[in-house]
């Protein structure tokens, strides 16, 4: 949803939207080197999570109570918000280097199952998510 708003307000300009927002926080002009542009392409490319003030921000500068209109739907309905597939996709991943690693590196082997277990959890989020998206379209 947040992707979806600066596309839809900054097309093609993702560097003005980093700006604006931090600006907003600031309360001032800022210089290039006091804005986070890696930060904020890393949240429009899913390996980092937008900040509540990023929304309020963006809510702010554009106007669009877009974002809120559907969080306010998703509680009307009691869904649970799924997360984006490539921040889960990330985060298993992660996971899984890190049980690999363990599992090569260490003889500690509560280190090697705790890794392994991490990673065999991000693994069900992405199939839990998969599957829950299957069942809301009706397709089994």
């Amino acid at each position: 949803m947040v992707r979806g708003t600066v596309a839809k307000h900054f097309p093609g300009k993702q560097n003005c939207a980093a700006r604006e927002i931090a600006e907003f926080w600031a309360g001032r002009e800022l210089e290039d080197h006091e804005v986070d542009y890696g930060g904020f392409s890393r949240k429009m490319k899913g390996s980092r999570e937008f900040t509540l003030n990023d929304v309020v921000a963006l809510m702010s500068i554009t106007g669009s109570r877009r974002i809120i209109t559907v969080l306010q739907q998703m509680q009307d309905q009691m869904q649970t918000p799924l997360e984006p597939r490539e921040a889960l996709a990330a985060a298993a991943a992660k996971e899984a280097g890190e049980a690999v690693a363990a599992a090569i590196g260490t003889h500690n082997h509560a280190t090697v199952a705790k890794e392994a277990g991490d990673a065999e959890q991000a693994f069900r989020r992405i199939r839990e998510q998969a599957e829950a998206e299957l069942g809301a379209k009706g397709q089994g």
